[in-house]
């Protein structure tokens, strides 16, 4: 069998090194480079002259400390630079751009495993912003010496020395020209990036380096599509079973990253115009065929048989062409885009590692030859039953396994485990020295997931691997292993270890075994446990069990446990179908029958169960039928002579509302048509119009989810902007509802929050506060009111605005999030974050009301209040808060509430002087007792600089 190739055998290490696939061999980061580089770096960017009060201001990479020195950011980012457009980058050093300029992060990175990844995509345009953000002719040009300095740090770093070279020629070139060296003085940015385009960037060998700087989209797809067809070329020449034609492999990317068409300009790469219409023709006809998992799973195997025919060069060429040519495709006709569909990274680390790290073994285990029973003694004994399932020997845990529904990738981990435990149990028996067969795990994730199924159908499968004796399961939780008194606590452990050896003992919500209060006796269960844990490897699975961040917490509070823990399997909730499939097995299982529409009507209520930390999954949907049932028992047991079919059968009648299945948390939208309360508003004319146009395109998404046709992945998130006063909360509590009646949100709750729930006073405190702000609003509305006083100069704001960006995009098909506040401060906060624009693409513009209106709300809350009002009094609110409109931060609505209560205080007054008021009297509002002035906002409004 080939040998790996010398220059990758770094690859199989967790030595330092750095690798970018493709045709560059990987790095391996010498002893003390990193250190002496971070020195030099850290004289190199000591310049006070560009750490200024307005310099420091501007943008920094979100990883950099806020007070980080100017010139080390943009050190930064010219590191980042020196990867090719959607570089593949591996390695324990792949985040190589952080590890230069550790000190000045927020959090220190350390070196990663061998199987570390990130994908740099295709870069900005040079020269980078910097020099826009300097208005010093002087610093400018102290600037182009800085860069010029910097590129000699990164002198020895092969991987890099392609475009370091062209960066390197580029700012020579411009220092020893005067008239370039002026346009870097004083050129706005624009025309900075047009004097590099023209006069810098001008040659082939400056474009081979950076095709990206060609400003044409399509030139980086040609320019993949040649580096595709050379891999591919390379694949198949040591592959030769793969018979598959270029074509044929460009319409499965095509379909890969969820192409819907074929890309203009495709005749212009490598394809030619009769490959490009060959494409098309494959790409039609293999349509309605699309399997992406099937496509990752052959891939892996066609990359590591390549690999093993001796053709790790040429699979690792073949990675890096496959994700530069996916995001060329996928962002066409914009900036490239990573696909996340053309992850075969990890695996194929892995696979390498596997493949090329066999040890030889002199002599092939004797193979048993099974022995014939004898006949005669053949009996219907104890021992004859004992080969029948028990609860530790299942007839076919890895059959059962399959057959759980949902729970993809936690099927693929534990088949993994399993081959990965079968293989080091042959390794021992043939005399190797290897570790534990069958290492302790973490399973993290929400209750009713199967977490606990899949514990016991684990025992059972190393049961059957001969890894554990028994293969049964011992299930507890903090209560069995912790001890009232002193003194009781390790016994109790070390009880529940003496009943789980042979097989699996399962700690369900582990975390709460773990206590900051010294005096808790968490504490030593977890360290008898550690110990009984490695004293019993070879005969004993642990399995520490609970929700994610909590076990995260457990985890980071133990390094002892994280160490013996090395994996851990998330289990996801369930999707809305696995949920509905679950319910119909539980159905079947418990002999009932479905009244037709019944299955449809239930998979609705499903789609509007909450998600939010703690749903049940499973458990909830076992909930649902208890309820079901008991309705039904109810209503059949009022009938005199029910047949058995209609004791069987589910109908209508029998099913809850979502409301009163107590699944749903707190906070639901009250069961009114949001649609007729937003008609019944005042004023709002476009607001309606634009809410009424959002509730019919999301009642189209669901006609089409039901027709088969794929979701949408357009963002829902929103902006409401608009002085106080306006209906923003209200609207947006409307809207809520709406989307809850479609089933297109979970529960249909508002949670209002401003800054001060967001933000906290310290380091490390604001993204979990933000985290639980957000967790309370799944499966509703987060209406963020006052959304600027987010951005500030200091890091908490930016942190906070990090955080949020990042779980609106996680939590996007449970959640919207409403961003309100004043027109012009929420404009200046979306110019100032490019993210936020991005991700809330609907705009609402809420109007100040007209006097007319403001009348009209008047007569509105005094008439729900059961107050009967004079003539006129409505035109006089009008005249009163007429002035008051043009003041910036008019308060609308609330100013009008607070010209309603200050008119029940005067008449209050007015009435309790009269002897024996009439009831008309009590309810009546005059015109008289309305204030005769009306004091508007104290302030212009909340501040806001960029």
């Amino acid at each position: 069998m080939p040998e790996l190739p010398e220059h990758l055998h770094v690859l199989l290490t967790d030595e330092p090194h750095l690798h970018i696939a493709g045709p560059i061999d990987p790095w391996r980061v010498p002893d003390g480079w990193l250190e002496d580089r971070r020195a030099r770096l850290r004289v190199l960017v000591d310049d006070p002259a560009f750490d200024t009060p307005e310099l420091l201001k501007t943008w920094a990479p979100k990883v950099m400390r806020p007070d980080s020195p100017f010139l080390a950011r943009a050190f930064f980012t010219l590191v980042w630079d020196m990867f090719p457009p959607v570089g593949l980058i591996t390695g324990p050093a792949s985040d190589f751009y952080a590890q230069l300029s550790n000190e000045y992060l927020i959090k220190p990175r350390k070196l990663g495993n061998f199987d570390s990844w990130v994908v740099g995509l295709a870069n900005p345009t040079l020269p980078r912003g910097y020099y826009g953000r300097i208005k010093s002719p002087e610093l400018r040009e102290k600037l182009v010496l800085f860069y010029r300095e910097a590129l000699d740090l990164l002198a020895d770093v092969p991987p890099f020395e392609p475009r370091r070279q062209v960066l390197v020629a580029a700012y020579d070139r411009i220092a020893a020209d005067e008239r370039l060296l002026e346009g870097h003085r004083s050129l706005s940015q624009d025309d900075l990036v047009k004097l590099w385009r023209d006069e810098i960037f001008v040659d082939d060998a400056a474009f081979d380096a950076f095709p990206e700087q060609t400003g044409n989209p399509l030139e980086l797809l040609v320019w993949a599509m040649g580096r595709l067809r050379v891999a591919f070329d390379a694949m198949s020449a040591v592959t030769p079973e793969k018979e598959e034609s270029f074509e044929q492999h460009v319409a499965g990317h095509l379909h890969q990253v969820r192409r819907l068409d074929l890309p203009a300009g495709l005749a212009f790469t490598e394809l030619g115009s009769e490959g490009a219409v060959e494409v098309q023709r494959i790409f039609e006809r293999t349509a309605d065929k699309v399997d992406r998992s099937a496509w990752l799973a052959a891939r892996r195997a066609w990359l590591a048989r390549a690999a093993e025919a001796g053709g790790a060069d040429a699979a690792r060429h073949w990675l890096a062409a496959s994700y530069l040519t996916g995001a060329a495709l996928k962002g066409l006709p914009g900036e490239s885009k990573e696909s996340e569909d053309l992850r075969l990274v990890i695996n194929h680390l892995r696979d390498l590692r596997n493949i090329f790290r066999i040890r030889r073994i002199a002599k092939p285990a004797p193979m048993l030859t099974p022995t014939a029973p004898d006949a005669s003694k053949t009996t219907d004994t104890a021992e004859t039953k004992a080969e029948e399932p028990t609860e530790g020997s299942l007839a076919d845990p890895m059959g059962e396994l399959d057959a759980m529904i949902g729970l993809t990738p936690v099927k693929a981990r534990v088949r993994e485990l399993a081959a990965q435990a079968k293989v080091a149990k042959l390794r021992h028996d043939a005399g190797m020295a290897v570790g534990s067969q069958a290492g302790h795990l973490v399973f993290t994730g929400n209750a009713g997931t199967g977490k606990t199924t899949v514990a016991r159908l684990l025992a059972a499968i190393y049961k059957d691997l001969g890894l554990l004796s028994s293969g049964h399961l011992v299930e507890v939780s903090r209560a069995d292993l912790i001890g009232r008194f002193i003194g009781e606590t390790a016994p109790k452990v070390e009880q529940a270890v003496q009943r789980a050896l042979g097989g699996v003992l399962f700690i369900d919500e582990a975390y709460a075994l773990f206590n900051e209060s010294e005096k808790d006796f968490g504490h030593e269960a977890i360290a008898v446990l550690i110990k009984l844990m490695e004293d019993h490897r070879d005969d004993l699975v642990v399995v520490l069990a609970g929700y994610p961040r909590e076990m995260s917490d457990l985890l980071d509070a133990n390094p002892g446990l994280r160490s013996r823990l090395p994996v851990t399997l998330a289990f996801p909730d369930y999707s809305d179908d696995e949920l509905h499939r679950i319910f119909l097995h539980l159905v079947d299982e418990a002999g009932f029958t479905l009244a037709e529409g019944i299955s449809e009507r239930v998979a609705a209520t499903l789609r509007r169960l909450p998600r939010a930390p703690g749903f049940g999954n499973a458990r909830a949907v076992r909930s649902l039928l208890e309820q079901i049932a008991t309705r039904q028992a109810v209503r059949v047991a009022g009938s005199e002579a029910p047949t058995p079919e209609e004791i069987r059968q589910i109908t209508a009648a029998d099913l809850p509302t979502v409301e009163s299945t107590a699944l749903a948390t707190g906070g639901v939208v009250p069961q009114v048509d949001p649609l007729t309360a937003l008609d019944g508003l005042i004023g709002l004319t476009d607001v309606k119009d634009v809410v009424r146009r959002l509730s019919a395109e999301a009642e189209a998404e669901v006609l089409r989810i039901k027709a088969g046709l794929k979701p949408s992945t357009r963002s829902r998130h929103m902006v409401f902007l608009g002085n106080p006063g306006t209906g923003k909360t209200t609207v947006a509590r409307l809207i809520a509802g709406i989307y809850r009646d479609l089933g297109l949100l979970g529960t249909g709750q508002l949670v209002e929050v401003s800054r001060g729930d967001l933000i906290a006073p310290y380091v490390g405190q604001t993204a979990p506060r933000v985290r639980k702000v957000v967790e309370k609003a799944l499966g509703g509305v987060l209406f963020v009111d006052e959304a600027y006083a987010l951005y500030d100069e200091h890091f908490f704001g930016a942190e906070a605005i990090a955080t949020l960006l990042q779980l609106m995009e996680e939590c996007r098909d449970d959640l919207i999030v409403v961003l309100a506040g004043y027109t012009f401060e929420m404009e200046q906060l979306l110019d100032a974050n490019s993210g936020l624009r991005s991700r809330v693409p609907t705009r609402l513009e809420f109007p100040d009301y007209s006097v007319e209106e403001l009348g009209e709300i008047f007569t509105k809350i005094a008439t729900e209040a059961g107050y009967i009002l004079e003539p006129g009094i409505a035109e006089r609110v009008g005249q009163l808060l007429a002035p008051l409109r043009r003041e910036h931060g008019f308060g609308n609505g609330r100013q009008v509430r607070n010209v309603f209560e200050d008119t029940i205080a005067r008449q209050a007054v007015r009435i309790t002087a009269l002897t024996g008021p009439t009831v008309e009297q009590i309810r009546q509002l005059l015109v008289a007792d309305l204030p005769s002035k009306v004091t508007g906002p104290q302030s212009n409004g909340p501040g806001f600089k960029v």
